[in-house]
């Protein structure tokens, strides 16, 4: 399978918000190169005695929430790691510190907050720019090294749920996997990361 032109099996807005509990309401989502979870989770400063394994599900039933800062992170694909974070920002310094890896890094604000920030791509500290997709084939990417991704994608299409599909599509084909059910229901690791960090 050529993963730069593959499609999903299903809608990634529409898997989110089944699945997502309270995600489609804001969200920040990473795909992190590197599988070494443990390494990751030390430079995110977490702290370790917070670990907790879970899905999404029960996180959304916890007695405070994710509301803290901290992240649930797992394995998304060979090579890659997928995080929620939460309470941080675009950028957050915690993000800053994952060192020489590829971070793609989607920012949804909600609806009613500030919307969704392009589709980021961060290393070493350094924000490199965006690979968000298009509004047409072959038209301007801020870096277009990222364009053959966007083949046959649907473009052109206007609304904050179509972009947030077209970016987890990107991420699919970039990682070789897009989110399907088994993907938002596995339990992954979350941690709280102490303030300061």
């Amino acid at each position: 399978m050529n993963t730069e032109q593959a499609l999903p099996a299903e809608n990634q807005w529409d898997l989110l918000v089944e699945y997502g509990h309270w995600i489609e309401l804001g969200f920040h989502a990473l795909w992190v190169e590197g599988d070494d979870q443990e390494e990751l989770a030390r430079l995110l400063k977490v702290d370790p005695g917070s670990r907790l394994e879970c899905d999404l599900k029960t996180l959304a039933r916890m007695d405070d929430g994710p509301s803290e800062v901290g992240i649930w992170m797992g394995a998304h694909a060979p090579g890659w790691t997928h995080i929620f974070a939460f309470g941080t920002y675009s950028f957050h310094p915690a993000i800053r510190n994952l060192g020489k890896r590829r971070v793609f890094e989607i920012y949804f604000a909600g609806e009613v907050g500030e919307g969704l920030e392009p589709l980021y791509l961060n290393y070493d500290g350094e924000r490199l720019g965006d690979v968000t997709p298009p509004f047409e084939e072959g038209g301007d990417m801020d870096l277009a090294d990222y364009r053959p991704y966007t083949a046959g994608l649907e473009l052109g299409r206007k609304g904050m749920h179509w972009d947030v599909h077209l970016f987890f599509c990107m991420m699919g084909r970039i990682t070789g996997r897009f989110a399907d059910r088994e993907w938002w229901t596995s339990t992954r690791t979350f941690y709280r990361i102490p303030d300061g960090s």
